[in-house]
């Protein structure tokens, strides 16, 4: 029968931990214990459930929050394929407006699809979508000029920073961190989404999901706003550990 590991007691509470934190935890309830041995029953409660990763090297209960994760629309999928399929290892990450649908009062009807990627496609990835999708593709439009030719399933290409949190799961997925920022900061996705739904999202994703604080400002920094958006979770009175 294999054997039964547990979270050492000192963390079973804990918001999250390193493996670090685990060793030393796990190797003063089992002083005869080794480091490999602590690795091993890490390794062991990550694959059994017993424990998740939440970020790089943060691993947390199960039971205190939960993961984001969002089942993408068809149209998500398919531009997706396609610049997998017509590009070399591309990065790039996709952010669909109906994500947003989990937090907001006020459902979100019509879908948008944000494209991020890296500046080295950026203008491949748009005329590849271009003529995919003619007269449903916007390069980095003003808010006017987004409003002006929105259709349904409108796609938005623009640049995806360094620097931005990979999803956990498939690297193209936008992670929880990076669209707190963005509905903050970014110049258009600011402007779409109505300030009186500001607390549903944030209080909401800091309450139910783990969020990796750390990659949210670095993230934030690489955009060039991370003063502006420290000023609007002191504006709005979101809580966030410390730097």
């Amino acid at each position: 029968m294999d054997r039964v590991f547990h979270v050492p007691k000192k963390l079973r509470d804990a918001e999250s931990f390193s493996r670090t934190e685990f060793i030393n935890a796990y190797r003063k309830e089992q002083p005869e214990q080794s480091d490999e041995a602590a690795v091993y029953a890490l390794r062991k409660l990550l694959k059994d459930g017993g424990i998740i990763r939440v970020s790089w090297n943060q691993y947390a209960p199960p039971q205190k929050k939960r993961l984001y994760h969002h089942d993408y629309s068809a149209i998500s999928e398919e531009v997706a394929g396609k610049i997998l399929n017509e590009c070399m290892d591309p990065v790039f990450q996709i952010f669909e407006l109906t994500q947003l649908n989990v937090f907001v009062n006020h459902l979100i009807a019509h879908n948008t699809v944000f494209v991020y990627v890296e500046n080295e496609l950026l203008d491949y990835v748009f005329d590849l979508l271009r003529q995919t999708y003619p007269g449903k593709v916007m390069f980095k439009p003003s808010v006017d000029e987004y409003y002006r030719y929105l259709v349904d399933d409108e796609i938005v290409v623009g640049r995806l920073p360094s620097e931005t949190p990979k999803g956990l799961d498939v690297p193209w997925h936008s992670r929880l961190e990076k669209i707190l920022v963005d509905v903050a900061v970014d110049k258009l996705l600011s402007q779409l989404v109505p300030s009186g739904e500001y607390d549903n999202i944030f209080n909401e994703s800091f309450e139910r999901y783990y969020l990796d604080e750390t990659a949210m400002r670095r993230y934030a920094k690489r955009k060039g706003a991370e003063g502006k958006f420290d000023s609007f979770l002191r504006k709005h009175d979101y809580q966030m550990a410390e730097a």
